[in-house]
């Protein structure tokens, strides 16, 4: 018998955000949550990866680019010379991070020429489907490393009764329970040129020196009395090691309840890996997908916010 192919490619960006994906007939990890639902539902927090942004458009109708693309962008603006920009080789940068080859940029330009190239890049007027409906699932707060705000205009696009959110960074204070905390401790496109600790952009290998102590002390804030909460990741990697390593560590320092991570990648070295050692159950799903099964498994979505009849007009699509 041939082996399975491995699922290791890079996923591609470029998609449109509402395309169905073919699955395997059943996803033992999606029916464990949905067996579990009633028992974990009332203490449901969301962490965003930069996978959940697969499919969003800037104002510009440009996808938004993963963090390989992007260093990309700003090594083709800020480094290259004009004769350099069509012919370059990007492939010249090695193993060069997003980071470092922002770092360079502000030294080579300026800080504020670098926010302002952020913000236009991740500025969006519709969030998508999927993100709106995050707040039928009334978590007790949301982690995200995303720059963009399709959260919050997700959340702000509803007459429901539901608690709103406040974005919280490195320097916030602590708020109270009529709201739910939005984790942001890379920034946010909302406060393009404010400090990196109040909802600057950190982007910078030195942005990131900066609030090493402060994004710890979020994280761990974020995860408070972590062993009665279902903690769900959506398109995130685990790749940022000092945040992977506060999870690992949190989660084997606690008797904890099930976390889930959403992700399209069909390989079981990667699944038992996040099993054994962070104890999360991958769940093999598109951001999208997910919430389309989710809501037949489980009818979460009120009947007019479903995807099959509401007004797509007021998304991106």
């Amino acid at each position: 018998m041939a082996a399975a192919r491995r699922d290791i490619k890079r996923k591609e960006t470029n998609v449109g955000p509402y395309i169905r994906k073919e699955y395997p007939s059943s996803d033992e990890n999606f029916e464990n949550l949905v067996h579990n639902w009633t028992h974990l539902k009332d203490d449901i927090v969301l962490f965003l990866g930069a996978g959940a942004s697969i499919g969003a458009k800037n104002i510009d109708n440009e996808f938004l680019p993963s963090a390989y693309e992007l260093r990309n962008e700003i090594w083709k603006k800020f480094m290259l010379r004009p004769d350099e920009k069509d012919t370059y080789d990007f492939s010249e940068l090695t193993l060069m991070t997003l980071e470092n080859a922002a770092s360079l940029a502000q030294i080579k330009g300026s800080r504020r020429l670098l926010e302002n190239f952020l913000a236009k890049r991740f500025q969006v007027d519709k969030t998508l489907w999927h993100h709106s409906t995050l707040k039928y699932l009334y978590p007790k707060s949301i982690f995200t490393t995303n720059y963009d705000n399709l959260i919050e205009i997700g959340y702000r696009h509803s007459n429901s009764n539901h608690p709103p959110i406040h974005p919280v960074f490195n320097n916030s204070p602590q708020l109270n329970n009529k709201h739910v905390p939005l984790y942001k401790p890379h920034g946010s496109i909302e406060f393009p040129n404010a400090n990196v600790k109040e909802g600057g952009f950190v982007i910078t290998q030195f942005d990131y020196y900066e609030i090493i102590k402060s994004r710890k002390e979020m994280l761990e804030k974020f995860l408070t009395d972590i062993q009665d909460k279902t903690v769900i990741f959506i398109g995130y990697s685990f790749m940022d090691l000092d945040i992977s390593s506060i999870l690992y560590n949190l989660n084997r320092s606690a008797n904890c309840q099930c976390w889930y991570a959403v992700f399209p990648r069909n390989d079981a070295d990667v699944r038992n890996m996040l099993r054994e050692k962070f104890g999360i159950r991958q769940i093999n799903r598109t951001f999208f997908d997910f919430i389309i099964d989710l809501d037949e498994a489980i009818d979460f979505i009120p009947s007019e916010q479903k995807f099959n009849k509401v007004d797509l007009s007021f998304y991106q699509n």
